[in-house]
């Protein structure tokens, strides 16, 4: 994919939850790569999330945090809806699910990753 094309990044589960346990500002994070000018979550990360609420620590605060950034529609299992929605609107998409990433890979969808907590990269 061109990464000219993409401006924002698609938000998992995983990421929002790793954030909120890690304490990582993954806002402050993402803008700081050039190739980033905003966060999207869609709605099927907002429902699993909602799901998760009740008996997964730090979903709650996921949830609270997913709400901050731009909300888009996706329908779907979750993995599924975040890649179509990278897929059809060129976006990046920011995971640590290595299943996820080698999804992304294979659909050629350009991926971010957290690294040390403190750190954003390609992969």
């Amino acid at each position: 994919m061109n990464s000219g094309l993409a401006s924002k990044v698609v938000v998992d589960t995983n990421s929002l939850i790793y954030s909120i346990e890690h304490r990582v500002n993954i806002r402050a994070l993402l803008l700081e790569l050039p190739e980033v000018k905003g966060i999207v979550v869609p709605e099927c990360v907002h429902r699993e999330l909602q799901a998760l609420s009740g008996n997964v620590k730090f979903a709650m605060g996921a949830l609270e945090l997913s709400r901050q950034f731009e909300r888009i529609p996706g329908e779907g299992y979750a993995d599924d809806c975040i890649l179509e929605v990278a897929k059809s609107g060129h976006l990046f998409v920011l995971s640590n699910d290595r299943a996820l990433l080698g999804r992304a890979k294979e659909a050629g969808v350009r991926a971010i990753t957290i690294r040390g907590n403190r750190k954003v990269e390609f992969v």
